[in-house]
């Protein structure tokens, strides 16, 4: 046994014995690392698992443009052994991606990328690809109106004093230029419940639409912003007055204008009601009367106020058919001569003129020629011949005119 330990050959095959299992052992440990058989020793075991709802992210370098078509989230599946799935499905701390760096305007067709994985994993994404579009991106700065929910059919009129103020008033739209462009409104979305009770709305949102009501995927900075209400409501009861536009025909004589109420309530804040002294004036346009009339007219709304009750008043024009009438001979007087001064009348050679009166017949039957004064002005004038205009005056309801508008008369 002893020289067959001591033989050579012994030492040999001994020696390539330990080199084939080295040799062996190291295989199987590099088979190991990229498939799921066990080749002599035991191996981790082989499995798959998918991931769902896992995040897109878009790499581009270039802000002048925007992407749509992009999924937010992908399903991510992997294989390979059982340990390394285990520890990557748990942290998560891979990315997946799209590079859209180098591509420019345009649709185009994009491969799902991944980092972060190890290289001990087989990686299947679902989608494997998507289909983008990239866009010149745009901005605007546009107001913010004010959007309720929780309102039913409450007006906002009623609760608060005053308009609701937005904070801050504009925002910043960034999107496509067709996006920018299909912009029609920008709403605050609020509580109304929330505002009319605390009188402010912290934090909301910011929508922005088209003309359809589609809410568009743009982006909105700031995203939220606050409204503030003043519900500090009051009312003040004021008199409606009038003022008349336009002229009524010739054959027709203003009697009188009714309105109904004579009143109306404004409701606002304590601070600017008591700002208002008196409502503006009712507009009554003549120039379409053509008979006793009744017309309903919008009753103006006080700046800074929030409702006006009523907010129209019924308008009566009460008119007449008018009536004309010659008083003949009236005394032209002269005013403003001084004692040294002589008027001689020339023409008419005599100071008397003939005045046509106009109103309703009950007017006319009641009219006394003496209420009927015509007159001329001497001041200023001196010596020699002149025409000077006439002037007439007669009772508030009754329209007096004369043909003969200026005379000649000399002064010496």
């Amino acid at each position: 046994m002893d020289n067959w330990i001591r033989s050579p050959w012994f030492t040999r095959v001994v020696s390539l014995f330990l080199a084939i299992l080295l040799y062996t052992t190291v295989a199987i440990d590099e088979a190991n690392t990229s498939r799921s058989s066990d080749i002599f020793l035991p191996t981790a075991s082989t499995d798959t698992e998918m991931m769902e709802n896992v995040p897109l992210q878009v790499v581009l370098d270039e802000e002048d443009y925007v992407v749509r078509g992009v999924p937010d989230v992908v399903n991510v599946t992997v294989e390979g052994p059982r340990s390394v799935i285990t520890q990557t499905v748990r942290q998560r701390n891979f990315d997946v991606l799209i590079d859209l760096n180098g591509l420019g305007p345009g649709e185009h067709q994009v491969e799902i990328e991944h980092s972060g994985i190890s290289n001990q994993l087989s990686v299947y994404t679902e989608p494997q690809t998507v289909d983008v579009t990239i866009e010149e991106r745009s901005s605007v700065t546009l107001p913010v109106e004010v959007d309720y929910f929780g309102r039913e059919d409450i007006d906002e009129t009623q609760v608060f004093a005053g308009p609701p103020e937005v904070i801050p008033s504009e925002v910043e739209v960034t999107g496509s230029s067709a996006e920018i462009d299909r912009i029609a409104m920008v709403k605050a979305i609020v509580s109304f419940t929330e505002l009319s009770q605390d009188g402010i709305a912290h934090d909301a949102p910011v929508r922005v639409y088209d003309t359809q009501g589609n809410e568009l995927s743009v982006y909105v900075d700031p995203s939220t912003v606050d409204v503030e209400a003043d519900v500090s409501m009051s009312e003040k009861r004021y008199p409606l007055t009038y003022e008349t536009t336009g002229e009524l025909p010739d054959d027709l004589i203003l009697q009188d204008i009714n309105m109904n109420p004579v009143s109306a309530t404004v409701f606002g804040s304590i601070d600017r009601l008591n700002d208002i002294n008196l409502l503006e004036a009712v507009q009554v346009d003549l120039s379409d009367i053509t008979e006793t009339t009744t017309v309903d007219v919008d009753l103006p709304l006080p700046r800074g106020t929030t409702r006006i009750e009523p907010n129209t008043v019924e308008v009566e024009v009460v008119v007449d058919q008018a009536v004309e009438d010659l008083v003949e001979d009236v005394e032209i007087e002269i005013e403003n001569v001084t004692e040294e001064q002589e008027v001689t009348f020339i023409e008419p050679d005599e100071p008397i003129i003939d005045v046509m009166v106009s109103g309703t017949s009950d007017d006319l039957d009641n009219l006394d020629p003496d209420d009927i004064r015509a007159w001329i002005d001497a001041d200023g004038y001196v010596e020699g011949e002149f025409y000077i205009p006439v002037q007439l005056e007669g009772p508030e309801d009754i329209e007096v005119t004369t043909d003969l508008d200026r005379i000649r008369v000399r002064i010496d």
